[in-house]
């Protein structure tokens, strides 16, 4: 008897080792997106959103940069992966029209990148191909006129995932383009924009051809 209750504790610190052993696995190869800050780059993107896109990896580390002001401004933003997968997106003030912007993602990368997804609202448009998406919103810089540019000012984010993705298909389109959005708000803030846009809280979802 007394044998048998020896063996099974044995048996159960061995079972309470196996299972500590998974949990601090798992805590250490596995939580590193878990353990970035709620809003990654200048908090201007969710934590969600980024886990959404990339898999899960031991490490991430994220940052941002923000250069130049009016016409030149751009803001930056990335997340690095223990596993070599990146997150990356910059949103940038240029003088282009929605047609000219939408006629330029339309064919980026070529048909590998596939058919394009869209969605818009309230004149804010996005538009997500193979592992990028990018969004237009007009802004006008400040210190100009929006009769000064060739086409129209405007916001353009894009962002790609590098590596290995977490999700795929729709549902990477939908979390890219997530991430350009989030992204733009806060750029566009940052920029000063003189139009005075305001931002839904989120696009309306791809929905399934």
């Amino acid at each position: 008897m007394r044998k048998n209750m020896q063996i099974l504790a044995l048996c159960a610190a061995t079972l309470t080792l196996t299972v500590g052993g998974w949990f601090s696995y798992q805590e250490f190869f596995k939580n590193g997106l878990e353990n970035l800050p709620a809003k990654v780059c200048d908090e201007s993107v969710k934590r969600e959103t980024v886990i959404r896109v990339l898999p899960e990896s031991r490490s991430a580390e994220d940052g941002a940069d923000t250069n130049g002001t009016g016409y030149g401004f751009m803001f930056s933003c990335h997340i690095y992966t223990a596993g070599d997968s990146i997150l990356s997106g910059e949103a940038q003030i240029q003088d282009s029209s929605q047609k000219t912007w939408e006629d330029y993602y339309k064919s980026y990368g070529g048909k590998s990148q596939g058919v394009a997804e869209q969605t818009s609202s309230s004149g804010i448009y996005a538009l997500s191909r193979g592992n990028f998406a990018s969004v237009y919103v007009p802004c006008v810089p400040s210190g100009s006129k929006a009769g000064d540019a060739s086409e129209d000012y405007s916001l353009i984010s894009e962002v790609r995932v590098i590596g290995e993705s977490r999700a795929e298909g729709l549902d990477l389109h939908q979390a890219l383009t997530d991430f350009a959005y989030e992204l733009t708000r806060h750029a566009y803030a940052l920029g000063k924009c003189e139009n005075g846009k305001n931002f839904p809280d989120e696009l309306p979802r791809f929905k399934e051809n």
